[in-house]
């Protein structure tokens, strides 16, 4: 694990990272236009002049605060947003037009995570995560309200996973989640079974995300300030562990060639 050193503000590291924020979390897109303040994105028309005010911006679903956005996969064009009254919003990123809005989770849905072209991953405050398998316009298919299958084992709040492959970045065959209970756990993607856990005390996970290239390798982060990486082959395991300074991170990403971690916090990008 390498340190690139801090590299942005609040804002860049939200927008890059897909972060949460709120109305009122700054001064930054969403807010009212003022002095000293940007205006909001706008993108240009579908005929390529100036953005019409039908296409100037995604319209807003109701929740006030979107945890986390992802591209949907099979080359859709769709964008899914997690929202906190356990909805999942599906836009159509070309026509900038929402798609669905869709009940996933009785609570607020953490994250997100696409899994192959149809199909979707959701973790929720209420302790599971949810495989649903997708139509056209994002919707559960067949307007179907039970998801394919369901993790349950977690005591707490999910709120953080990813999906390891096989081998290298083949086919994703087990599911590694994070919870506020301390506890990382994989998961058998096929029949929902749960595989191992281990927990850690002061371990409450914040986010996770597997490392390109590698079948079994993790990068967790946690509010105990510490990065750790993780061997999910067999029982998991942490194999390094690394502090992580003084500001407890929020999101994390790695590079494809897998020798650096970026990491969010609410005030800093590194």
């Amino acid at each position: 694990l390498k340190c690139a050193g801090r590299l942005g503000s609040r804002q860049a590291a939200s927008a890059a990272m897909g972060c949460k924020s709120t109305k009122s979390a700054g001064a930054g897109y969403g807010e009212a236009e003022g002095p000293g303040r940007p205006p909001p994105p706008k993108w240009a028309g579908t005929s390529g002049g100036a953005a019409t005010d039908a296409h100037a911006r995604l319209a807003p679903p109701e929740d006030d605060v979107l945890p986390w956005v992802a591209g949907l996969g099979g080359g859709r064009g769709q964008l899914a947003a997690a929202g906190i009254d356990g909805n999942v919003h599906v836009y159509d990123s070309g026509k900038r037009q929402l798609l669905s809005s869709w009940r996933a989770h009785p609570k607020a849905v953490n994250r997100i995570r696409p899994l192959d072209d149809d199909m979707l991953l959701t973790a929720s405050n209420d302790a599971t995560v949810r495989l649903w398998r997708l139509g056209a316009d994002g919707a559960p298919r067949d307007g179907s309200e039970e998801p394919t299958l369901t993790f349950v084992g977690h005591r707490m709040s999910v709120s953080a996973m990813d999906v390891l492959g096989a081998e290298g970045d083949g086919p994703a065959t087990t599911l590694f989640t994070g919870s506020r209970d301390c506890t990382v756990r994989t998961w058998d993607l096929a029949t929902a079974t749960e595989l191992h856990q281990h927990k850690i005390l002061r371990n409450v996970v914040t986010a996770v995300r597997a490392v390109p290239g590698q079948s079994s390798i993790v990068v967790q982060a946690s509010e105990d300030l510490q990065l750790r990486l993780w061997d999910a082959r067999a029982a998991p395991s942490p194999v390094r562990v690394v502090r992580a300074g003084p500001n407890q991170f929020i999101c994390i990403d790695v590079t494809p060639d897998g020798n650096y971690v970026a990491c969010g916090s609410q005030r800093v990008l590194r």
